[in-house]
């Protein structure tokens, strides 16, 4: 069966070129690739094999789940999983050779005692908890808990690390929680005798606090050609990686005065053409572009009229010439125009992660090479 007319186009040779503007942002960094929730609704594994082959050094997965398909996958990579960890996982953890965040006293001892049961060494990074309250051993408690780290026999403490709370919005707070982690590393090094890797930037605390840098930075949104606003555009000039394309299937003349759609919020102000096009909310296409997002169709802007359905929408394209079977682009460029993940977030108030996360998986995605 061929594919359905809505599709993602993944463009592998941007996420290359992106990871190169990476290295040079921060040149003598390791690369922690963060993966999770499906590679940001881009595919955890064409996404993954992809960055690997391209030299990143880590990939970010976000649960135990992510990492195993990685491993199942065949990646060979060091994967860090960023979240929380339940006792009854740890096993799995060192089964498929996956690094664990330990977050409290209660889970590091839980994961050197499973350790030991396994006889195995589980590698684990430190997560401290500098101000966004989420998990992590409080800063200010944070020293007993490396000595705590330091005392297990089968804990091998790959890395420290903390997340940025404001990193797009507060310069003075996300200076304050590097202080609290970069305060560590004199009795990192006191209690564990040797150097270990610290690490704290997201893609905006990199566009916005890259002297907070330590041995590793923890790009997401910059892999994919994402930024927090358009005003990053010169420090950081990644491309995006995915595109959202339909095609129009249906086309019918409506006089003035008739609604649009369901609760007919649109209403027509002229004789005018309505294109249907089989993309919905179902599928990623946010129902607040109802009546305010665009499409693009023969290298021109046309409004979404009415509410966005749950498998389609439909677009005002005047009195222009558009045939059935011709491309609709709801994320990305045709012609001399462009719709960015940007400006959908600028539209309805989502957050880049929300509009490309939220690509369903009934979309397939078509991968492009190089």
């Amino acid at each position: 069966m061929e594919r359905r007319p809505t599709f993602a186009e993944v463009d592998l040779g941007a996420l290359n070129r992106n990871l190169r503007t990476v290295r040079k942002l921060f040149p003598h960094k390791g690369i922690i690739a963060i993966v999770k929730a499906d590679a940001y609704g881009h595919g955890l594994i064409s996404i993954s094999k992809e960055l690997e082959n391209a030299g990143a050094d880590y990939l970010g997965a976000g649960f135990l789940e992510e990492g195993v398909a990685l491993r199942e996958a065949g990646i060979k990579l060091p994967i860090l999983v960023l979240g929380g960890v339940a006792g009854f996982q740890i096993d799995y953890f060192l089964e498929y050779d996956l690094e664990l965040t330990a977050s409290s006293h209660f889970i590091v001892n839980e994961i050197d005692r499973r350790a030991r049961r396994m006889g195995r060494c589980a590698k684990v990074h430190l997560k401290i908890d500098t101000g966004l309250n989420r998990i992590g051993v409080n800063y200010r408690r944070a020293l007993e808990f490396l000595e705590t780290a330091a005392a297990l026999p089968f804990i091998q403490v790959k890395g420290i690390y903390s997340h940025l709370a404001k990193a797009n919005t507060d310069a003075d707070f996300t200076q304050v929680q590097y202080r609290r982690l970069a305060d560590l590393r004199e009795p990192v090094q006191r209690i564990f005798g040797e150097k270990i890797p610290f690490h704290l930037l997201n893609s905006a605390g990199m566009l916005n606090f890259p002297k907070g840098a330590f041995e590793f930075v923890r790009p997401g949104l910059l892999l994919y050609g994402m930024r927090p606003d358009m005003s990053y555009l010169e420090r950081a000039p990644v491309e995006p990686v995915m595109s959202l394309k339909s095609e129009v299937v249906f086309i019918k003349r409506v006089p003035p005065n008739e609604g649009i759609s369901y609760d007919l919020t649109y209403t027509t102000d002229r004789l005018t053409t309505i294109a249907t096009i089989p993309i919905g909310y179902g599928d990623g296409c946010l129902q607040r572009l109802s009546n305010c997002g665009k499409v693009l169709i023969g290298g021109k802007r046309y409004p979404i009229a009415g509410k966005v359905c749950m498998d389609q929408i439909m677009v005002d394209v005047s009195d222009d010439r558009v045939r059935i079977g011709e491309e609709a682009v709801v994320i990305g460029s045709q012609g001399d125009e462009r719709i960015t993940v940007e400006e959908i977030c600028e539209l309805t108030g989502a957050l880049p992660y929300e509009v490309t996360i939220g690509i369903t998986g009934r979309v397939p995605r078509l991968y492009l090479g190089d």
